[in-house]
């Protein structure tokens, strides 16, 4: 941060030294404010998010008429205490419009809206059945793995100096996929990302299914060139402790890398008896690096299940692979290495972690990879409050002993940190305000007893994310109108007595022009979607093959690290090298400049008009699911069909879910 000297903080005749010591001054002392609140917060020997979690009980409120669940009588309960009152509920065209985005990630389509305007049905029974319509699509996987790729740093290319393509990550973006849809139990989800290699399988293709799971591993973006072969290692694991930490416990474990951790009650001990797990494990993530064989495979999940593997070449017929082929090196070794090799659309690779050499990670002193002290056993991790993890085999790496210590259903953790999730992505913000951090330094929950009550419901649910979803949206939190007042006592809405309006991503507001325009097609593309330049030594280019022009859901193009489209980044995608639990939504003039001026949506747009047969009533109706006020028909006569259309897409009632 650049402290800057303005005029209203310095006195008259204040001298230049002086001034600099009252900047120093004002430094330390906003520094000792945060120490002071971190010290408060630690205090508590048992931070909160390490408490056991409680089974609270229900509160009772002064209106029983209106709560819907126990959900809704732990929000009332507090707005009563505040002597506060919710705002009155939205309108049904507004709540499938909602819902449709929330779940699908796309628009209803106006026979789903009629459909749900004209059900006899009481309003919870109606909404009930659209809710559990857009459960059961196709769409919610992809809806939904998109907020789990961000949390978990997701590209097609590792990034840094030497971009090289996944070729193969794909696979793990259609496992999440297909693990949603299906409604994997989130433990399972889990521990599949952590050790599926190592979980027992009941079929082949449950087995392989496992392995593609563990890629989630793979996907850091890494100096493919570092010359120094432990520092890289390090520096892998580092990626996989940081990922697991934040992604499954809300805890920035990685700052205990150099040194016991600032806030957290994390030493450097704990790091490395967790380093150790990861070290004894081998990342095939399909990069060459500098250093032979540091990470210069692909994971066969056939092979590992001993199948036979067969390879389609350019040139000479096919070859059966050995049994344990993990590497391209393995695999030009078997003909000339400059033959073309060709793969398939459903290759026998993909990214991911197998068991390595076992062995402990001894202390980088400072993070030094050259100056060493003892290695703490793997997986002595020694939290307050938290469960003991089992013991590691000494012939195993650990990691399955950690994912089975992860989703114990009495861990803290890892139940909160997940409910917080799907809270945030249905109502705009979560009882946690900082997703990735449940740690000292994040926030507070809101509404601790609210926050354990769903953490155990999900539990008892059978960890199923799909359930927990339904139980928030048929609440009637959920279903509140978004009107605002900033004169309102909780202007912030902290307590929840409306609705959060949301502005749509980046994927669904380009889908939804695609799908108005009748040009998205719902096929998942086929073979691989990157290709790379470049080799060993001289710097490569890693070029997605699939553009923003492209007809497929947005979750399938590919990202490249260091090259994204300028439309993700203006409408706020996060970094791929980012942990990214929660987006920024910013406002700013390429936003407005895109819907005026890109060839994109000018090409889109006279599509949707054409569609609507220029018809100005049936262009409000297709794209902003209502008919337009007399004062818009009026307004609407000085303008064509195409321009209609383009400034109706940049209206807040479109960009926006309400």
């Amino acid at each position: 941060m650049k402290l800057r000297a303005h005029s209203w903080f310095k006195p008259p005749g204040l001298k230049s030294h002086s001034r600099c010591a009252l900047q120093i001054s004002a430094v330390v002392l906003l520094l000792a404010c945060f120490s002071l609140q971190a010290a408060e917060k630690y205090d508590n020997p048992t931070p909160w998010s390490y408490q056991r979690l409680q089974r609270p009980a229900i509160p009772t409120t002064k209106d029983t008429a209106w709560p819907k669940d126990e959900l809704d009588r732990f929000i009332l309960a507090r707005l009563e205490k505040e002597n506060l009152r919710p705002i009155g509920d939205a309108s049904r065209a507004t709540l499938i419009r909602r819902a449709s985005f929330d779940l699908r990630g796309l628009p209803p389509s106006q026979t789903e809206v009629e459909a749900f305007l004209r059900d006899p049905a009481p309003d919870d029974a109606a909404f009930a059945k659209v809710v559990d319509a857009f459960l059961q699509s196709e769409r919610f996987g992809e809806r939904w793995a998109r907020h789990w790729l961000d949390v978990v740093r997701y590209a097609d290319s590792v990034g840094r100096v030497w971009n090289a393509p996944f070729l193969y990550a794909a696979r793990y973006r259609d496992w999440v996929i297909e693990s949603l849809n299906e409604d994997k139990p989130y433990n399972r989800f889990v521990a599949e990302q952590i050790a599926g290699d190592l979980l027992p399988a009941k079929t082949v293709l449950q087995r392989r299914d496992q392995i593609v799971g563990t890629g989630m591993l793979a996907l850091g973006s890494m100096n493919v060139q570092e010359g120094d072969y432990e520092q890289y290692i390090l520096d892998q694991v580092d990626d996989q402790i940081d990922v697991v930490g934040r992604a499954f416990l809300g805890l920035t474990l990685a700052c205990a890398r150099c040194h016991d951790h600032k806030t957290e009650p994390v030493t450097m001990r704990d790091y490395y008896a967790l380093a150790g797990i990861f070290y004894s494990s081998r990342t095939l993530s399909g990069t060459p690096n500098r250093n032979e064989g540091v990470a210069g495979g692909y994971v066969s999940p056939e092979a590992l299940v001993d199948l036979p593997t067969e390879l389609d070449e350019t040139v000479g017929p096919p070859q059966k692979l050995p049994a344990g082929i993990h590497s391209m090196d393995d695999i030009r070794e078997l003909g000339n290495p400059k033959q073309t090799i060709r793969y398939d659309h459903d290759p026998h690779f993909c990214m991911g972690v197998i068991d390595g050499e076992i062995k402990d990670c001894e202390i980088a002193i400072g993070g030094d990879p050259h100056d060493r002290d003892t290695a703490p056993n793997r997986g002595e991790l020694k939290l307050p409050a938290l469960p003991p993890m089992p013991q590691v085999p000494a012939q195993s790496s650990g990691r399955l002993e950690f994912a089975q210590w992860l989703t114990q259903p009495t861990h803290p953790l890892t139940s909160r940190v997940m409910v917080n999730r799907l809270w945030q992505h249905l109502f705009g913000e979560g009882l946690v305000r900082t997703p990735d951090d449940f740690g000292i330094t994040g926030a507070d929950p809101t509404h601790p007893e609210l926050l354990d009550h769903l953490a155990i419901r999900f539990v008892t649910n059978g960890w199923s994310v799909k359930k927990m979803i339904r139980e928030m949206m048929l609440s009637r939190t959920y279903r509140l109108a978004t009107t605002g007042n900033p004169e309102h006592p909780d202007a912030g809405n902290k307590l929840r007595w409306r609705q959060n309006p949301k502005r749509l991503e980046l994927e669904p507001l380009r889908d939804t022009l695609l799908q108005l325009a009748g040009q998205l097609t719902l096929d998942r593309p086929e073979g691989i979607q990157v290709a790379g330049t470049g080799g060993k030594g001289r710097h490569g280019v890693t070029r997605g093959l699939l553009g923003i022009e492209e007809p497929y859901r947005t979750i399938y193009l590919p990202v490249v690290r260091d090259n994204i489209p300028e439309l993700f980044s203006t409408f706020d995608f996060p970094g791929p090298t980012q942990i990214k639990g929660q987006r920024d939504v910013t406002t700013v003039a390429p936003q407005a400049l895109f819907f005026m001026n890109n060839p994109f949506v000018e090409q889109l747009a006279a599509q949707i008009a054409d569609k609507a047969g220029k018809d100005t009533k049936a262009i409000f109706k297709l794209i902003l699911g209502r008919d337009p006020t007399t004062e818009e028909i009026t307004d609407a006569r000085d303008l064509d069909d195409q321009t209609l259309v383009q400034a109706l897409l940049g209206t807040a009632e479109f960009r926006y879910v309400f």
